[in-house]
């Protein structure tokens, strides 16, 4: 199966380990000297451009280490990235965690500067491939792998199994994302995930792209703290005389231009010492260092002037890009439903670039638009979104800024920005378009999610309802009958009143059987589906389950009666995870609580034992997960160490 993006691996509808199957035929095709077909493009340059540069990818080689781990130390400190790795942190650590990846960052060579995570993972990874502190992880060095081929690309990937050039690093899976100075737009470093092949996870592309943002976001956020106190010490210096002047940092960026309007964000080369500069525009100005050299004054030197303008600030909304990009990372981690994704999209790019309306539209195959979230579009708002379904390209038009969203190569749709008060500065679109490259992977994997929930809640109904079929067809049928032969010998060993014999020892025999299978039989049908559920309902099943457990449970059970196939999934939920509590928790007590909020059933089970459950490590529990994520809901686990457990399920009614 094609994979959505030609930098994603696999995504939620592809078997990993059909992918893994498909890179290995690739490889050894390639490898072997063959053309191969079937590989993404951004892997199949790196392999040429690993094969070109010597790389054996058949051998023992292992990335070279460059540096020792103190001079590696040093380098992290001195690098910018270093400043901001709580939030490298705060972005990674938990789905990291939860995934047994690892969290790394490389400056721009490709030098690994800082890894975190799980010690065995890291012990692992430095065993078999020298994937630690000082070793160089560009192509060069390594071949083909998420950190080299995303500085060679400048473009996020995600690198899977054999699609890595080294056959010692195919065990592993890595999604990395460079980052970039706001300032200069110079490479800083890039941001990876690393785990073993097992573990790959369709979303860590995703994630290690909103790290990257970010980051970047907050770099800028902290570039403009930076300009607004260098606005503020010399400001007076941009008044008062008959020239235009502009404040340009070292860099040659703009940081305030002439109150009459002057150069509207050009950047400009600059020599590192004052000196004339010709704009190109063919005007000759002189740049004079200020304070000490951190920025320059900039003078025109011809007498002509521009007509006098009416200042203008651009928006500064960068302060809320990292918070925006993180949580619409976590709704996309969580499985937020694509509707609820669409809106958090619009909510997120008002305060993103500043716009008074934002909003997502989807492309129709007849050539019309939808509205999926956001503001109602005006006239000059329809005219932008036309252009882009026109030219596929971001646009301006009035008010308006509007960007492309591309899902498997396709037009899928554009976000839309609009504004009832100053324009857009300059750089929007960029902005725009580095933000709808996340939101097509994050679309990509919603609708796809939402492709497989469908046939799963239903396989998850049928399952409902297969099961209420067979407790039906056992007690009308086989535990009918075997009641039936119960009373039968009762009747017959009291034809016999009181005598002995073989005979009379066969009879009691025989019922006696018959009594053990009905019992049996009853406890089949017990498990396959709880009388008292059906016929009272989740509360009545809750309270033939708490019957049956050793451990005192208080509950709040809702009386009222629900969908059956909800009821059946419902009870199981809090079946399993009671059985956790009492089997595995050495709990003494519990709570039920199984509750009707709006839409939705809230179910939970808390218990007071031994805490330090995941998901990860239970498969009742990810059966759980997994049955509430077939019905459209979701589920939660709550458990430190020594604090006790508590489990939460939220299902929608409707199923």
């Amino acid at each position: 199966m094609t994979p959505l993006s030609p930098w994603l691996a696999l995504d939620s509808a592809t078997s990993p380990a059909a992918r893994a199957r498909e890179a290995r035929r690739e490889w050894e095709q390639f490898t072997g000297g063959s053309r191969v077909k079937g590989v993404r493009a951004p892997v199949a340059e790196s392999w040429r451009r690993s094969l070109e540069a010597g790389v054996d990818p058949t051998g023992t080689q292992l990335a070279p280490t460059v540096v020792d781990r103190a001079e590696a130390l040093d380098l992290w400190h001195a690098n910018p990235l270093a400043q901001v790795s709580p939030l490298i942190r705060h972005c990674l650590a938990d789905i990291a965690a939860e995934s047994d990846h690892l969290v790394v960052v490389s400056d721009a060579t490709g030098l690994l500067l800082q890894l975190e995570g799980d010690p065995q993972v890291r012990s692992r990874a430095a065993d078999s491939m020298n994937f630690t502190e000082g070793a160089l992880w560009s192509e060069l060095g390594a071949g083909t792998n998420a950190i080299g081929t995303a500085i060679a690309a400048d473009h996020a990937v995600q690198v899977f199994a054999s699609e890595h050039f080294i056959e010692v690093v195919q065990a592993w899976t890595c999604s990395a994302a460079p980052v970039h100075d706001p300032d200069t737009g110079e490479l800083l470093g890039v941001i990876d995930l690393t785990g073993l092949r097992k573990n790959v996870h369709p979303h860590t592309l995703a994630v290690a792209i909103t790290a990257a943002r970010a980051v970047e976001s907050h770099l800028a956020y902290r570039l403009n703290e930076r300009d607004e106190a260098l606005r503020a010490r010399h400001e007076w210096r941009l008044t008062g005389g008959p020239e235009r002047r502009a404040l340009v940092a070292r860099s040659g960026r703009l940081v305030a231009d002439d109150f009459r309007g002057w150069l509207r964000g050009t950047r400009l080369k600059l020599a590192p010492d004052e000196g004339e500069v010709v704009l190109s525009s063919g005007e000759r100005a002189v740049a004079e260092p200020v304070g000490h050299g951190e920025a320059f004054l900039l003078r025109e030197l011809d007498n002509a002037r521009a007509p006098r303008r009416t200042p203008r600030y651009e928006p500064h909304a960068l302060a809320e890009e990292h918070a925006a990009l993180r949580r619409l990372a976590t709704a996309v981690a969580r499985g937020v439903p694509p509707a609820h994704i669409f809106s958090a999209v619009a909510e997120e790019l008002r305060p993103l670039l500043g716009a008074d309306d934002a909003a997502v539209v989807r492309f129709e195959h007849d050539g019309t638009s939808t509205l999926l979230a956001g503001a109602d579009l005006q006239t000059d708002h329809a005219a932008a979104i036309t252009a882009v379904l026109r030219t596929g390209r971001p646009v301006r038009a009035g008010s308006a800024a509007a960007s492309p969203i591309v899902v498997e190569a396709s037009l899928w749709g554009a976000i839309l920005a609009t504004t009832r008060h100053q324009p857009f500065p300059p750089n929007t679109e960029e902005r725009m378009a580095d933000f709808t490259e996340l939101v097509a992977i994050v679309i990509a994997n919603a609708e796809s999610r939402a492709e497989l929930s469908a046939p799963r809640a239903r396989a998850v109904v049928a399952g409902g309802e297969a099961r209420r079929r067979m407790q039906r067809d056992l007690h009308d049928g086989a535990q009918a009958r075997l009641v039936s032969t119960m009373l039968t010998l009762k009747m017959a060993r009291q034809e016999l009143n009181q005598a002995t014999g073989p005979l009379a020892e066969l009879l009691e025999e025989a019922l006696s059987q018959a009594e053990r299978a009905n019992a049996e039989l009853r406890d089949l049908a017990q498990g396959i589906l709880p009388i008292a559920l059906s016929n009272g309902g989740l509360r009545g099943g809750v309270d033939s389950l708490v019957s049956r457990v050793d451990l005192p449970v208080s509950l709040e059970v809702t009386p009222k009666r629900l969908p059956a196939p909800l009821e059946a999934n419902a009870y199981f939920i809090l079946a399993e995870a009671l059985t956790n509590a009492v089997k595995h928790a050495a709990a003494t007590s519990a709570r039920i609580v199984a509750v009707v909020e709006g839409d939705d059933l809230r179910l939970e089970v808390h218990d007071d034992g031994s805490g330090g459950a995941h998901i990860n490590g239970s498969t009742g529990l990810l059966g759980l997960r997994d049955r509430a994520a077939a019905l459209g809901g979701e589920l939660r686990i709550e458990s430190p160490e020594g604090k006790g457990t508590a489990v939460t399920a939220i299902l929608p009614i409707a199923v």
